[in-house]
């Protein structure tokens, strides 16, 4: 089974949109996806129709006191499975700090989905604490949305110092602009010349687009409402980059 973690230091980026789309993408593919949705706000959760809390701790998740597998919920998709936000998944950060193999930790909570699952995709908070680093370590792809501006390649920059400082490999990062705004010079210089800290990056651009909004309208991935929109279109641009 493959791990795609979509995270980025900065928060407002693209990440959960993202992460919804590229699963729905990989399950339209044919693949049997899990979408993980650890953010304590639960949106990936929210746009996959699903309005309840999963009712699982953090802490005895990472203590191995409750069964993952019996909290997949499925969704309206077509091989695309669930695991739910919780509250509960702000205390990740101390709870990965009090394990006794706090390096291992997620590897040894996804593994037994591998047995179900070909791709399990994680929709990560913002931040770069122990969950950060946890996820930095378990996942074969690190996608990270960058917005084509100063401060979130300086964020991205920060991102790649701490997985050096980690010693969890740079090669899996994968960077690419995300809600680029093309009226905007700085945007078009950017895209068109990347920086330094964006190799290697993927050569897909997701513009910034009232139909990536319209998922909490219609609670549903882009290619669901909007099939021929140029979202949708650069949606599954990126999942065939990384596939």
């Amino acid at each position: 089974m493959k791990t795609w973690a979509i995270y980025s230091l900065k928060g407002g980026v693209g990440k959960t949109a993202t992460a919804v789309n590229l699963a729905y993408e990989a399950a339209a593919a044919g693949h049997h996806v899990l979408l993980w949705d650890l953010d304590p706000q639960g949106a990936a959760s929210w746009y996959l129709g699903v309005d309840e809390a999963s009712g699982l701790s953090a802490k005895k998740i990472v203590a191995g006191k409750t069964a993952l597998g019996r909290h997949v919920v499925a969704t309206d998709h077509e091989r695309l499975s669930l695991l739910p936000g919780d509250r509960s998944y702000r205390e990740w950060d101390v709870r990965i700090h009090e394990a006794k193999s706090s390096r291992k930790v997620l590897e040894t909570l996804i593994e037994p989905f591998s047995e179900t699952y070909s791709l399990m995709i994680l929709d990560c908070p913002p931040g770069i604490g122990a969950l950060a680093t946890a996820i930095l370590r378990a996942a074969e792809r690190v996608v990270v949305p960058v917005v084509p501006t100063p401060l979130s390649l300086r964020a991205l920059d920060e991102v790649r110092h701490h997985v050096a400082d980690n010693k969890v490999g740079k090669t899996r990062l994968r960077p690419f602009f995300s809600m680029a705004d093309r009226r905007r010079k700085l945007h078009r210089d950017l895209i068109a010349t990347p920086p330094d800290t964006m190799h290697p990056y993927l050569d897909v651009t997701l513009d910034y687009a009232s139909d990536i909004e319209r998922m909490g309208e219609h609670r549903a991935p882009v290619a669901c409402f909007a099939p021929r929109s140029r979202a949708a279109a650069q949606y599954r641009a990126l999942y065939a980059a990384l596939g």
